[in-house]
């Protein structure tokens, strides 16, 4: 019988989301202590992975544990692994990102351990067979991949035990097994463990050098090392009492292998990942295997929205020719960065990301949007095309101050990012019940319209959920587009009321580099008269999560005044507020919302006076319908006007929105 390495891994990715100070005590309680462990113990090898920011920091604050590492790789103890130096989700980079990562973190490991690493591993193991040819033109040999990916290699099978090897177009990556659920507990005696293992891999049958490894996270280690378990596997080693078995590192145990299992490894992510991507906050263990995360994106809005950002910066950067160089190389970095997979997944939990990341890396593509621009003469544009993959054409806004998306799915702006501050506006999420108490049945988006019936007003002006979806989820067509004047017309039908009365609106875009004028033209198309309400929503997403005190949370971002019945008011923003319109006395003629963190001003001026709701909608945190920490919140505001219209009628509205950045704040 051959030889069977074990082959263990530190993996302190999974900790790359965490700040400065939550690292520092990782390190003081958990990472000096094994690091000191395995210094004075030559015997135990491991191999460790890290995120670039992670090797940045050690570099800098703790230059002796790099001094370690680089003692332990000398004397072949260690092996450090390469990866992306912002731990992205590879399959959503393209090509010139993936290898510019990976060539990046390459230069960190040599540079913090004078040795450039062979081998590599994925943030949750978020694969793609194109990978293999970006490995293979940035010097990586081999890859650490989760076993549930690999046909054939769980440890029931034949082949489970063996290297693999997967290839593309001519080129080949050799890839290694993860198998966690063959790691010890604490508490394990460790003879036990190596003698459990030696009799999975005799089951073999293999003749030739075989090998099982495995990655622990930091809170793993640190709990294994107080139990007693490394020094009782440093016995077993030090008194030869391994027998047929012996600790490895990847990178040794392959120089010397001489048999790989073919393989095509497929699509896909680890298990923690993939039994969230069939439906959303709905965790499912049945058929795993083959879901990417391209899955992951369409079932949750909010990452796949970033995604499509990152698509158009990639583009954008990419599309940049003869300008300034450092300002693209800057803007390439902040792409990069905001391409981190911690901005999409949790790792602990294998759901979304919060908000509060999502919106920082909006704000990195906004700040790389910014540097693209200052690179070479900008020009305001308004294209048209399908920018998020949907199948649908969209309207990309590329104007001085912001950049905006139209939809045609409900005709509202689904993306709004001021480029020299912010993140994005529009990245709203929507109720659901089981941790928001109320489903909402559409996108909350900014100029979005709905239609009710009277008897549906009071639910309306309760927030509570929307009986009548009449024009929210409606697919708008285009009427007329215009790209050099800037204009945007578009329509769509619906069925009103539970008479089924057809009605049509007409929703007209002027984009400036100011804001939107959107004017609206409501149109009865039936015999009969329509009386209802018709009211237009904004929701503005909170995108500064720099307060953390409770005093400046319950302050909040926005601020809110209005003009109402002639006279200017401060408005609650922390509460419900609903201000009546009145045919005798008036109603709203000019809202300001402030953010205040950011000193911009978003001026809404309706052609005529209107009623005027506002709420801020509390999104609690999606890890656990139990909790009620706070994830995010909305401002929700919405005017609106009562409607009484005789057959083959119309009804027409305005609302100009103004983008208004100061340096001070100041009212009307």
């Amino acid at each position: 019988m051959g030889i069977l390495n074990i082959c263990m891994e530190l993996s302190l990715k999974d900790d790359g989301a965490l700040s400065d100070s939550e690292w520092e005590n990782n390190y003081q309680t958990m990472l000096k202590q094994f690091l000191t462990f395995l210094y004075s113990h030559p015997k135990i090898p491991f191999a460790f992975s890290f995120t670039g920011l992670q090797l940045e920091f050690l570099q800098s604050v703790h230059p002796e544990a790099m001094e370690i590492f680089s003692e332990i790789t000398s004397r072949k103890q260690g092996e450090v692994l390469g990866g992306g130096f912002y731990t992205p989700a590879f399959p959503l980079l393209f090509p010139v990102d993936r290898s510019g990562q990976i060539e990046k973190m390459n230069a960190a490991v040599r540079m913090g351990v004078g040795k450039k690493p062979r081998g590599m591993t994925l943030l949750k193991s978020i694969w793609e067979p194109a990978l293999i040819i970006t490995c293979q033109s940035c010097g990586i040999e081999y890859i650490l991949l989760d076993a549930s990916l690999i046909p054939g290699a769980t440890p029931s099978e034949k082949n489970s035990f063996l290297p693999f090897i997967t290839s593309m177009q001519g080129k080949t990556l050799k890839v290694i097994p993860i198998q966690n659920e063959l790691k010890p507990q604490p508490g394990t005696s460790a003879s036990l463990w190596i003698e459990e293992l030696q009799k999975k891999s005799q089951a073999q049958n293999s003749p030739l050098a075989t090998i099982v490894s495995m990655s622990f996270s930091l809170k793993e280690i640190s709990a294994l090392l107080n139990s007693g378990f490394f020094e009782e596997l440093n016995l077993l080693v030090t008194e030869n009492k391994l027998e047929c078995s012996q600790l490895n590192l990847p990178q040794l145990y392959l120089k010397s292998a001489r048999e790989f299992s073919s393989a095509y490894i497929p699509s896909g992510m680890s298990e923690t990942v993939s039994r969230w991507a069939k439906k959303r906050y709905v965790s499912s263990n049945s058929n795993l295997f083959g879901r990417t995360f391209y899955d992951y994106l369409n079932v949750y809005p909010m990452v796949k929205q970033l995604y499509d950002r990152i698509m158009y910066m990639s583009m954008l950067i990419s599309q940049t020719h003869g300008a300034d160089k450092i300002r693209k190389r800057a803007a390439q970095e902040k792409l990069w960065e905001a391409e981190s997979g911690f901005n999409f997944i949790c790792c602990t939990t294998g759901l979304p990301a919060p908000a509060e990341k999502i919106q920082n890396a909006f704000s990195l593509l906004n700040e790389a949007e910014k540097l693209v621009r200052e690179s070479k003469e900008f020009r305001e544009s308004v294209t048209s095309y399908d920018y998020n993959a949907d199948g649908l054409n969209e309207y990309v806004c590329q104007m001085e101050k912001y950049h905006a998306v139209i939809t045609p799915r409900g005709g509202q702006i689904a993306e709004l990012d001021l480029v020299n501050s912010g993140s994005n506006y529009a990245a709203n999420h929507s109720r659901i019940k089981q941790f928001d108490q109320a489903d909402d049945s559409y996108n909350r988006g900014i100029f979005v319209e709905h239609l009710f019936e009277n008897k549906d007003f009071d639910d309306f002006l309760d927030f509570k959920p929307i009986k009548n979806d009449c024009f929210c989820n409606s697919n708008f067509s285009e009427v007329k587009f215009d790209g050099k004047r800037r204009e945007l017309q578009l329509e769509a039908k619906a069925l009103f009321s539970s008479l089924k009365v057809p009605v049509k609106l007409c929703k007209n875009y002027i984009i400036t580099s100011n804001g939107f004028i959107v004017q609206y033209i409501l149109k009865n198309e039936s015999p009969f008269p329509v009386k209802g309400v018709f009211a237009v929503e904004m929701n503005f997403a909170k995108t500064d999560f720099s307060c953390k005190s409770s005093s400046k949370q319950k302050e909040g971002q926005y601020g809110a005044e209005m003009i109402f019945r002639g006279s200017k008011q401060n408005i609650p923003t922390g509460t419900p507020f609903h201000a009546k319109n009145s045919a005798e006395q008036g109603g709203l003629s000019l809202l300001q919302i402030t953010d205040n963190p950011e000193k911009t001003l978003l001026l809404f001026e309706p052609n005529e006076e209107s009623g005027f709701l506002l709420n801020t909608i509390n999104f609690n945190d999606r890890s656990n319908s139990e909790s009620k920490v706070l994830d995010s919140s909305t401002l929700s505001v919405q005017f609106y006007w009562e409607i009484d219209m005789a057959p083959a009628r119309a009804m027409e509205k305005t609302i100009n929105l103004s983008i208004i950045s100061q340096k001070k704040k100041n009212g009307f």
